[in-house]
């Protein structure tokens, strides 16, 4: 701004000496008086000084009283400079510590040059202005910047309240194993972090209160057996002289006890080992036609079927590839047959039918059983739950033959469907995505 103010100043001060410079150079001598007039009639302010210099350089007239410097040689660069016939010639100068705009200007009479006129004007006013403006900018910023310190610090306080609240909730989780939710007071991004972590909460809830339930069950389960086996061995202890056959016959229970034992611990190390994410990654997995793998389930189980006089339909189309790990899945289909005979009185009926549909292998395996109530059927894949707790007791069930099956056919990025009627009997619909060969 002060360059541009600057230029102006020379703009303006150098067309008043072109213009006075005009007119003298009309006559061949002027009188002060006149040229005076002259000043006056081009409103000239009174605060520029005009001096005229004859062809020698020696200063005619000066348009200032005291201190006139009339008669004497002016020495000027600029002066000299328009004397000498070049351009004119404008300039910036600090005279007595101000800051003056001065223009020379060559007064030609007939092409001679027969003197000069300097114009000098003080330039301070510009100093003055911008110093205001610089004030007046720097009152602005200062305004402004309080302004948006102020809105800043209310906005950040309405706007951190929300992370503050949620880093408080989950020091308090870590610190207390509190379980307290947030209430979510706005949308946005803040709001989708808190509802995040309510979800988070829900989760963790669920997840606990599986863990706890798991743990009963695992405890309840596994005692079981074992308060057998310590029941059978206090009266064989108690019963120093027992008879040979009493003996075979409490250790055949006992024996039988500890089979089942092993059969729940089997079934918690295989549950284990899939939910550990290592564990998965390292199974090998190759492409396998899934109807040979359901072949050979139903081999394993036709004995059982037929021991219990239960009919055994099996059905299956030929060419159904997929990329499985085939123990997992093998067994996943074998507790799912195994479960359908179990729970199908004698006479009953079981059907495992395996098909291609689009790009899935889809597995169904129905029987003429006992059948799931309606509002039992999303329990049955529950760890250690029993939809008939004495006949699973009977048959040795652990409860967690249907919790492997799902965790194996996840696993493989399948599913299972349950339809199901107490009393008619139960379908299993379990779904493979298939590999094309």
């Amino acid at each position: 701004m002060t360059n541009y103010l600057l230029d102006q100043k020379k703009s303006d001060v150098l067309t008043q000496a072109n213009v006075l410079s005009g007119y003298v150079s009309q006559y061949q001598s002027l009188s002060a008086d006149t040229i005076s007039y002259l000043l006056t009639q081009q409103h000239i302010s009174t605060s520029s000084r005009v001096i005229m210099v004859d062809a020698d350089a020696v200063i005619t007239y000066d348009s200032i009283k005291e201190g006139s410097l009339v008669g004497k040689t002016m020495f000027k660069q600029i002066v000299l400079t328009a004397l000498s016939g070049s351009d004119i010639t404008v300039s910036e100068e600090t005279i007595d510590g101000e800051m003056v705009v001065s223009a020379a200007v060559p007064i030609t009479v007939d092409k001679t040059i027969t003197g000069v006129i300097l114009m000098q004007s003080s330039a301070e006013s510009i100093g003055e202005y911008t110093s205001q403006m610089t004030r007046s900018i720097l009152t602005l910023a200062i305004i402004v910047a309080l302004v948006v310190a102020l809105l800043a610090f209310l906005f950040s306080g309405i706007i951190t309240k929300p992370i503050r609240n949620l880093t408080r909730s989950v020091v308090s989780m870590s610190e207390q194993d509190s379980e307290e939710k947030l209430d979510i007071v706005n949308g946005g991004e803040i709001g989708e972090l808190v509802d995040s972590f309510n979800k988070l909460i829900d989760k963790i809830e669920m997840q606990e209160q599986k863990r706890q339930e798991f743990v009963s069950n695992a405890s309840h389960e596994l005692k079981t057996p074992l308060s057998s086996i310590k029941l059978i061995a206090d009266s064989l202890i108690q019963t120093p002289d027992a008879p040979r056959e009493m003996e075979v016959e409490f250790l055949n229970d006992m024996n039988v006890q500890v089979d089942r034992l092993a059969r729940i611990i089997d079934k918690l190390l295989a549950l284990t080992k899939m939910d550990d994410s290592g564990a998965v990654s390292r199974m090998e997995f190759s492409v396998m036609d899934i109807s040979d793998l359901t072949a050979r389930v139903v081999k394993a189980l036709k004995p059982l079927a037929e021991s219990k006089n239960i009919e055994l339909e099996y059905k299956s189309d030929i060419g159904i590839f997929s990329r499985i790990e085939k123990d997992r899945l093998w067994e996943a289909f074998y507790n799912i047959l195994d479960n359908s005979i179990k729970y199908t009185k004698p006479g009953g009926k079981v059907q495992m039918i395996v098909e291609r549909e689009d790009n899935c292998a889809v597995v169904t395996i129905s029987d003429t059983g006992i059948g799931i109530a309606e509002d039992e059927i999303y329990k049955i894949f529950d760890r250690f739950y029993r939809v008939d707790k004495a006949r699973s007791r009977e048959t040795g069930g652990t409860g967690l033959g249907l919790s492997i099956a799902l965790t194996a056919v996840e696993l493989h990025g399948g599913n299972i469907h349950v339809e199901s009627v107490e009393g008619i009997g139960s379908r299993f619909k379990i779904t493979i995505p298939i590999t094309l060969k």
